[in-house]
């Protein structure tokens, strides 16, 4: 075995897929966006063109690596849109229930309406229910792209609205992990007994619940203190933003890591990594926003003495009125200058600090164009590589999967009932009708967002292709990738047309 690697120049062949290959990522993601309003599905279909589903430019080791790579993308956006979740804890809390609800209906019907392929299509039982596992999922990697990229002029992922959104999808995808987990092991299961199975199950059902407990005091006690230290030190002004993309980092891989090591979902671990970032970003802007408050009042609470009075030794010219105990820089200019002679110029502008850096900021600086042009991208495509296309375009096959798919559109888009009936506090009482008219497009596009499969479906239903002792045979394989692949098509286009046609009334009815 070599102890080095050889390097050589790559092949002409090599240089031209690789580089049209990220370059038609723009083009193709551009085309979708216009025509579907869901440029991803662009992106999804020339992976499906480069990968080994139709001409296999790439070779199955650059496939595997970008695999790699994109996962890392979707871990970054997950990252990402918790970091960016300025919604105050109060409201997260009081949106738990809610979130929860729309995960379960979002869990639970779509394997109910899986049972129904025994009758139907002869599924056996357990088939059935690897089927409605794979379909339980929501891609919270299209969710936070749609979201992120809906065009209106307000963040989405900080509205109620987005906030129960993100939850019930995080949950949706963390329980289908336990259930990828689940197929696995009843896959791979040699009759060694229950109780192995039992272990490996409650392992991964406690290890997910533990990590986001311990997270709490472990937040509060330690890295709030530290970070709170770091921010009044000299280090926040000469690291900067390093110190800030430093802190990250760390979060970032030790959340990962911890939670995989642990035996749960590293998209779990990231979100709650996320979380801590966001309380930290929140403990900051309270802290800065108690601070202004102090020197409001302060001036407000200064005492104005007549010039006359020696104070300091000189009084104001002009006979005018000067302030005890005064700092010049923090005087509000239309105060000071409504005090001034006519014939005296207003005093200099203070030169303007620059704005500490956030960590948003910081992310936004260096990593999010890697995110956007790069990670992204790569992650959608990876999704082509997975889709069966051939095998797919089958009559029998094909009839099928389409009766699977209204099944499964429908048991994601019922979750947006929870938003026609969730209670809001504060808002005025109006009648049920216009309670209805108001809050539909709400619900109409939560239900779309939810409706998107993607990585997390092909995920399982591979796993339960693939196991040696196989819970879905090929022809099932097929049937439950086309609701897979068609539901991560007509989500993002019904995001699309509702964001198009509601714009920002998508949040009325107390969903801002």
């Amino acid at each position: 075995m070599p102890s080095q690697f050889t390097y050589h120049d790559p092949s002409i062949k090599d240089l031209l897929v690789l580089s049209s290959y990220l370059y038609l990522f723009n083009i193709f993601e551009w085309i979708a966006q216009y025509a579907l309003s869901a440029g991803l599905l662009g992106q999804i279909l020339l992976g499906i063109i480069y990968g080994s589903p139709l001409a296999e430019w790439l070779d199955v080791q650059w496939q595997e690596t970008f695999v790699v790579v994109g996962y890392v993308g979707l871990l970054l956006i997950v990252f990402e849109g918790e970091c960016g979740m300025t919604t105050s804890l109060p409201t997260l809390k009081a949106l738990l229930p809610l979130s929860t609800g729309i995960a379960l209906t979002g869990l639970l019907v779509p394997i109910g309406f899986s049972f129904l392929l025994t009758p139907m299509f002869g599924f056996p039982l357990l088939h059935s229910l690897a089927a409605g596992a794979a379909l339980s999922s929501t891609s919270l990697g299209t969710v936070l792209a749609l979201i992120s990229s809906s065009g209106l002029s307000l963040n989405l992922r900080q509205t109620k609205l987005g906030t129960a959104l993100l939850g019930a999808a995080m949950m949706d995808d963390v329980v289908a992990f336990v259930l990828s987990e689940i197929i696995n092991l009843l896959g791979e299961s040699d009759n060694s007994g229950s109780s192995t199975l039992g272990a490996h199950i409650g392992r991964t059902i406690g290890v997910t619940f533990g990590l986001g407990i311990v997270a709490v005091p472990v937040t509060r006690w330690i890295i709030r203190p530290l970070y709170l230290k770091y921010t009044r030190s000299v280090y926040r002004h000469t690291a900067a933003q390093s110190g800030l993309l430093l802190m990250m980092a760390v979060l970032f891989i030790g959340m990962t890591a911890g939670a995989r090591y642990a035996g749960t979902s590293p998209l779990y671990g990231v979100y709650v990594g996320g979380l801590v970032i966001s309380y930290l970003i929140q403990t900051e802007a309270a802290l800065s926003s108690a601070a202004v408050q102090q020197d409001d009042a302060s001036v407000e609470s200064e005492e104005w003495i007549p010039a006359s009075r020696e104070f300091e030794g000189n009084p104001m010219p002009g006979g005018r009125l000067r302030r005890v105990n005064t700092h010049p820089t923090q005087v509000p200019m239309d105060r000071l200058s409504s005090r001034l002679p006519d014939d005296t110029p207003p005093p200099q502008t203070p030169e303007k600090h620059h704005t500490a850096p956030t960590f948003l900021s910081t992310f936004e600086h260096y990593i999010s164009p890697l995110l956007v042009y790069l990670l992204l991208p790569l992650f959608f495509g990876s999704i082509g590589y997975s889709i069966p296309f051939i095998p797919l375009w089958r009559g029998k096959v094909i009839w099928k999967g389409v009766v699977y798919t209204l099944f499964m559109l429908l048991g994601k888009a019922l979750t947006g009932i929870w938003i026609l009936f969730w209670p809001i506090e504060g808002k005025r009482k109006v009648s049920w009708g216009q309670t209805m008219k108001l809050r539909m497009p709400a619900a109409l596009l939560l239900g779309f967002a939810m409706i998107a499969r993607g990585e997390i479906g092909l995920l399982i239903s591979q796993i339960a292709y693939t196991t040696s002792e196989q819970q879905l045979a090929e022809e099932e394989f097929l049937i439950t990738t086309w609701a897979i692949v068609l539901c991560t098509i007509l989500g993002p286009v019904g995001v699309g047309y509702v964001i198009k046609k509601f714009k920002v009334d998508v949040v009325r009815g107390g969903w801002h």
